[in-house]
């Protein structure tokens, strides 16, 4: 792969993106005390950010074909940034838009980026995007410690997540006017007959995959601090071992989609590694055997979102930015469905009843990948 300017914008704001959204689960328990809501409540504001996903999902590809990619990607930044600010405000309807607000600038910024990515790199883009994932997951290992350095700072939470990211994508939109994108139009408006049907399999192994990132990201750190006791600035730091099982394994994506070419091996794999390492973050009985298990299920989980959302976008070939957009739509349905329906079980019967969502999801992946056509 050879990566130029333009690559490294992408990389650069997918990094930004990743840091605001994987952070939100390390400020949800301290934003609740804030807002003197119980979990299920606060649980909303990450079903505001799939909201967005949601509803670019539907619009996003009209969007980008209007305004072409560059201009949306610019508009998918100050989206971001706009979200930021609101989010950190003290009133609770402004932080709710802000966080609408950052959900549609990612929804775009997560259509856009597979696409672009595949135009730049046509012979490599399941590599491209896990590397850029890679670089972004390494990124959001930063915010849950960001947050928990800031709260031990007594620094209060807005500043670990919300200053360094919206600096950084502040200097890359403006490095993004003098960069040219690949603008290519979709080849028509109307997919070709039986192309929905090639949409579907894939479509699902993304809802399935990011369903299970979202389920670790959003709610590990409420999980160590209730089951082993973590304090408010332990616990964000022990969950951030997820995002660094899935930095280290999203690094390795160039030579692992070299040599594992099978779309069914590859994610079988990582379903395995996921599951080993979910049962031993959910039974284990002390603090760093949960961070190991952590640790583990990231790497496992590493994968799938760049496997499956490659799959998909090469499904309408024809149409990239429109398979992008439902990809999105997946994207939102899985982080606003699947970790509030955690949040909801959670208030019913206990966090570790509900936490076995996870696994019920990693069956189901692994049944469409073994049902599904080579």
């Amino acid at each position: 792969m050879t990566r130029d300017t333009a690559t490294w914008v992408l990389y650069a704001v997918l990094s930004c993106m990743s840091f605001l959204l994987n952070g939100m689960g390390a400020v949800l328990a301290p934003l609740q005390k804030d807002l003197g809501v119980d979990r299920a409540q606060v649980a909303f504001y990450p079903t505001l950010f799939a909201a967005g996903l949601l509803l670019i999902g539907l619009v996003g590809g009209p969007i980008v074909g209007r305004l072409g990619r560059a201009v949306t990607l610019r508009v998918s930044i100050g989206g971001m940034i706009a979200g930021g600010l609101l989010l950190a405000t003290p009133v609770r309807s402004l932080t709710m838009a802000g966080a609408l607000l950052l959900g549609i600038g990612g929804a775009l910024l997560i259509q856009l980026i597979p696409a672009l990515l595949g135009a730049l790199h046509p012979h490599a883009p399941a590599a491209a995007v896990g590397e850029a994932n890679g670089l972004a997951s390494a990124a959001s290992v930063l915010a849950p410690l960001a947050v928990a350095g800031a709260l031990a700072a007594g620094l209060g939470w807005r500043a670990g997540y919300l200053v360094a990211p919206l600096v950084l994508m502040a200097i890359v939109a403006a490095l993004s006017w003098n960069v040219p994108m690949p603008n290519a139009a979709d080849a028509s408006d109307d997919a070709p007959t039986g192309s929905g049907a090639a949409l579907i399999g894939p479509w699902i192994e993304v809802l399935l995959a990011v369903s299970v990132e979202f389920c670790m990201v959003f709610w590990a750190a409420s999980a160590v601090g209730d089951w082993h006791h973590a304090s408010a600035g332990l616990a964000p730091a022990v969950a951030a071992l997820f995002l660094v099982g899935m930095a280290t394994g999203r690094s390795f994506a160039v030579p692992i989609t070299r040599r594992v070419r099978r779309h069914r091996s590859l994610l079988l794999g990582c379903t395995a590694v996921a599951a080993a390492g979910f049962a031993l973050f959910w039974a284990a009985p002390t603090l760093p055997l949960a961070g190991a298990g952590l640790a583990v299920a990231g790497l496992g989980v590493a994968l799938l979102y760049p496997t499956t959302v490659s799959r998909t976008v090469a499904a309408w070939p024809h149409a990239p930015d429109k398979a992008a957009a439902r990809a999105a739509m997946a994207s939102g349905l899985a982080i606003g469905g699947a970790p509030f329906l955690l949040a909801r079980l959670s208030d019913t019967v206990s966090l570790r009843t509900a936490y076995l969502i996870v696994p019920a999801l990693l069956i189901a992946l692994v049944t469409r990948t073994l049902t599904s056509r080579h």
